[in-house]
């Protein structure tokens, strides 16, 4: 019904398609296989409408039920032991639909003709939707690392070339490759990633107060900033961490007090037992000192991960007593009241 398919194949065998429905929701019951063939079917099988002009020949749809018949078959054969080997074929079959559905918007053109025909248009679109996602890493890491005029300088180049070619025609297929270039420089525009400072895991461990950095880059990754060796004096201590897109890590003492502020293009930020999370987060938590305590006063920017201060090194979100111990991680040496 979401698609005229089983009217389609009803009336095509002259069946109630009551009947086709109920076949598709027991394929589906059997490792989701009825899935694969109504999209299939949706690609390829005549619509459901019998006003509609013929724009097939009787071959095309003899080959199309052919296939459908032997998705069925498929689904029968390795549906009925679950969601093993059944389960397998949901991602390939979803995968060469996919393909299809890619071709189908980048040309215009119905999926039909032979199975010869119909595969090498599936595996045309996949290839188009790997271009496109490599397209779409290589726009996200070349924005993030200040390349973005140049990016969106493509972005508006393929514009062009869409507006000239609703002239002449013949490139609609530009539309998923700058769709692909333009999402993700928006996202890192949105978001204020910078993955400038390199990538990967990066620890530092300071033994004294000489050896710390007032500030600490990674682009993406993890980065950890252990000052639990670090005899921090009385007062003040400024501490910048930025990181593009990760986790990072401050680990201070407990007779340490903390001061953060953070902005977190998408994210969290988790100071001891207070965190908070979102979209543009703008994060303010704001401690006094006593006189004779070490004041940490931490000013984060994240694009898009987590930025964290704690006491514990193995801390973290992977056993029953997490949240038990994290409510034990205090800013016990600032001023309460």
């Amino acid at each position: 019904m979401v698609g005229g398919v089983c009217g389609g194949i009803g009336r095509y065998f002259g069946i109630d398609p009551t009947l086709v429905r109920i076949g598709f929701v027991a394929l589906a019951l059997l490792g989701g296989t009825g899935l694969i063939v109504y999209a299939a079917a949706l690609l390829l099988v005549p619509l459901d409408d019998a006003d509609a002009p013929a724009t097939s020949s009787p071959r095309d749809r003899n080959t199309a039920v052919g296939l459908l018949i032997a998705f069925v078959v498929i689904g029968l054969g390795l549906g009925g032991f679950g969601l093993g080997f059944g389960g397998a074929l949901v991602p390939l079959g979803f995968i060469a639909l996919a393909g299809l559905a890619v071709w189908w918007l980048a040309s215009g053109e119905r999926p039909s003709g032979s199975p010869a025909t119909v595969v090498r248009r599936a595996a045309m679109g996949v290839g188009l939707l790997v271009g496109c996602f490599a397209l779409s890493v290589a726009s996200f890491f070349a924005s993030g690392l200040g390349g973005g005029i140049v990016v969106a300088s493509i972005v508006i180049a393929a514009g062009a070339g869409l507006v000239a070619a609703a002239f002449v025609g013949g490139a609609r297929w530009l539309v998923l490759p700058a769709l692909a270039i333009a999402l993700p420089l928006a996202f890192v525009s949105a978001a204020g990633i910078d993955l400038d400072g390199g990538f990967g895991e990066r620890q530092e461990r300071p033994g004294s107060l000489a050896e710390v950095e007032q500030s600490y880059r990674l682009g993406a990754g993890q980065l950890v900033v252990d000052l639990r060796d670090v005899d921090l004096p009385a007062g003040d201590h400024p501490l910048s961490v930025r990181i593009g897109t990760g986790h990072a890590l401050v680990l201070v003492d407990q007779d340490v007090c903390v001061a953060s502020r953070a902005q977190v293009g998408i994210g969290g930020v988790a100071i001891f037992d207070r965190d908070g999370g979102g979209i543009d987060v703008d994060w303010r938590d704001s401690r006094r000192a006593p006189d004779d305590t070490a004041r940490l006063v931490l000013d984060g920017e994240v694009g898009l991960g987590l930025i964290e201060v704690r006491h514990a090194r193995d801390l973290g979100p992977h056993g029953p007593n997490w949240d038990r111990n994290r409510a034990n991680e205090r800013n016990t040496a600032c001023i309460t009241s």
